[in-house]
């Protein structure tokens, strides 16, 4: 009876998803990070942050025109800038949404955690996904680095957003 007892709990492990317990989100460090209390860190699975970063380096005007003959300067040779002024669009809203909440963690059966990360799905006590939403409200991209179950119906919620024109993808 215990061999058996131990089999059913060795393919219940192994054939359902992890799921953590409730737990309370205590700081939002950027558009798809939480720390939450008693697990860490947690990424949201399957989606990156739309936010700017503050340095930008490369060509941020038009593209250089052509040049057309000896008196025409070269091209800089770096060109950029520094926001001081940081728009967080990502982090503003998933801070509203989840800090201070109760949320459930879900980790998925294809993704493997190295080196510590975790990355799993968040559900906020009402059932909202949080990868799911920041996705709705255009505030984060799809993260098509690694497979995962959820991926057509972000690729579907990134879509519609666009087509919605919608946070990052206002035209």
């Amino acid at each position: 009876m215990g061999v058996l007892r131990t089999v059913i709990a060795a393919v219940v492990i192994a054939f359902v998803p992890a799921v953590a317990s409730a737990q309370r989100v205590t700081n939002v460090t950027d558009g798809d990070t939480l720390v939450i209390d008693g697990v860490g860190t947690v990424h949201l699975l399957g989606i990156k942050r739309a936010d700017e970063p503050v340095l930008h380096v490369g060509p941020t005007g038009p593209p250089p025109q052509p040049r057309r003959g000896p008196e025409t300067p070269p091209p800089a040779a770096v060109s950029g800038h520094i926001n001081l002024t940081r728009n967080r669009p990502s982090r503003d809203l998933l801070r509203k949404l989840a800090l201070g909440r109760t949320v459930r963690i879900e980790y998925d059966p294809l993704i493997e955690s190295k080196n510590g990360d975790r990355t799993a799905y968040v559900f906020l006590d009402d059932g909202t996904l949080l990868n799911a939403e920041m996705l709705k409200a255009g505030r984060a991209r799809v993260d098509l680095s690694h497979q995962f179950v959820r991926e057509q119906e972000f690729k579907q919620l990134e879509a519609d957003a666009q087509s919605a024109s919608i946070g990052i993808w206002i035209k």
